[in-house]
């Protein structure tokens, strides 16, 4: 019995990834099926096969495949060699080790591009991060000539580690730090005590917002941004999740087909903009695999990411102010992303990330833009809720509690001490569509 042609079963492969649309693809990868069925129905040898390889390589050619990993990885490092060789600067060499990151990202196997990524970083002052980098290029390559000299790198890096990238346990309070190279950045945020809520007299208050009570909160770390469309599409293409869609009636969702394929909702940029269009529930799938992803980095640290409790959020977002926003008690103009806020953006788009703040804490955009979910269940007021800054987890656990406000909301809810709720399934998707999230982790 002949069997079809096997170049042409590859190609019905790479059209099916090709296709872009479910609709396209499902219509591409019915044409190659029939033509490689009508080669199937034929005699081996014979001019019907001939014939019918003929039709199916027409079906084919017009076809562009995209990008191999390969092209994909050697244009990043490239791109990293381009900017190391420029580079005078720190921040120029971090820019240089991005790129090598990504190559690293798309085609992990390659050894060169680990080392090149920790040659970098060694580069950029972050040692840490460069041991990551070699101890992956170690891996890759077992049998490399310059196996002993990068171990001895290793341990010098190690060694000299301390005195550039402190431990986070005991980081001061502002310190900005990273965990592995594909983490968010981390702010640590000193421990401290607060009044919870706002006052009746406060303008735009809702009934929810009290009882205010004292709240005492450890030191823990709080993501420098909302995880970015950028840093979850990772999280996507490793490990093929599918999230839910937001808005069910327009089908708006993202779409990880696996393979290393992500697209995000609608026509967003990746890169720069928080990550939308995510239930609670996406939420913590994210934060599952970036435990499991930073545990190949640092066995030896118990570090555990989560979503910051609602208590730590606001004290976090207050950064040690009583008004009604860390500013002030005014909305003001160009201060955050709202209907009513002045900004660019205004009712209208998601801001980039790091377009608004830092406050005192060094947080940006942490009013406006998009609502962050946090890791309480909801409950109509705080009467009964704890005092030790811990996550609420009594009341009505299948809507979970949103803090911040959005781009599309008015000044009111763009407020420390707003707080709002939504289907932790993303049921709601009128406020899901627009929830994004930080990240937290302990610091004891």
């Amino acid at each position: 019995m002949p069997f079809p042609h096997p170049v042409l079963r590859v190609a019905a492969f790479i059209a099916v990834l090709a296709g872009g649309s479910p609709k396209a693809a499902e219509q591409l990868s019915a044409e190659l099926t029939g033509a490689l069925d009508a080669i199937a129905d034929t005699g081996g040898g014979s001019v019907a096969e001939a014939q019918a390889m003929s039709r199916a390589i027409a079906v084919v050619r017009p076809m562009k495949s995209p990008p191999t990993v390969a092209d994909s990885a050697r244009n990043d490092a490239a791109r990293g060699d381009a900017l190391g060789e420029r580079a005078k600067t720190l921040a120029d060499f971090a820019r240089a080790a991005t790129e090598f990151a990504r190559a690293v990202r798309v085609a992990p196997w390659v050894a060169e591009y680990h080392y090149q990524h920790g040659r970098m970083l060694v580069k950029a002052g972050r040692p840490l991060e460069a041991v990551r980098a070699f101890v992956l290029y170690l891996e890759a390559a077992p049998r490399a000539s310059d196996r002993a000299e990068v171990t001895r790198l290793v341990a010098a890096l190690r060694a000299a580690a301390p005195a550039s990238e402190t431990p986070a346990a005991v980081l001061p309070a502002g310190h900005v730090f990273r965990d592995c190279p594909d983490c968010p950045d981390m702010v640590a945020i000193p421990a401290g005590r607060f009044r919870m809520g706002s006052p009746s007299s406060e303008q735009g208050r809702f009934d929810a917002e009290g009882p205010q009570r004292m709240v005492t909160v450890r030191p823990f770390a709080l993501s420098v941004l909302n995880v970015t469309g950028e840093q979850f599409s990772r999280f996507l293409a490793e490990t093929g999740y599918q999230p839910a869609p937001c808005n069910p009636l327009l089908d708006k969702s993202w779409r990880s087909p696996g393979s290393g394929l992500v697209y995000p909702p609608g026509s967003a940029d990746l890169p720069p903009q928080p990550a939308v269009c995510i239930n609670w529930h996406d939420v913590q799938a994210y934060i599952d695999w970036l435990n499991l992803h930073i545990a190949r980095f640092t066995p030896e640290l118990k570090i555990v990411y989560r979503l910051p409790s609602e208590a730590e959020w606001e004290y976090a977002a207050r950064a040690g102010t009583t008004t009604s926003r860390w500013w002030g008690e005014e909305v003001g103009v160009g201060k955050a992303n709202c209907q009513g806020c002045g900004s660019a953006w205004d009712n209208t788009l998601i801001a980039p990330g790091g377009s608004f703040g830092p406050n005192p804490f060094g947080l940006f955009d942490v009013l406006g833009n998009v609502w962050q979910w946090t890791a309480d269940c909801w409950n109509e007021s705080y009467a009964g809720a704890p005092s030790d800054g811990g996550a609420w987890l009594a009341g009505d656990c299948s809507k979970r509690v949103l803090r911040g406000g959005s781009w599309s909301n008015l000044p009111k809810f763009v407020r420390s001490a707003t707080r709002s709720k939504a289907d932790a399934g993303g049921a709601d998707f009128d406020f899901s569509g627009y929830a994004g999230f930080r990240v937290a982790r302990s610091l004891e």
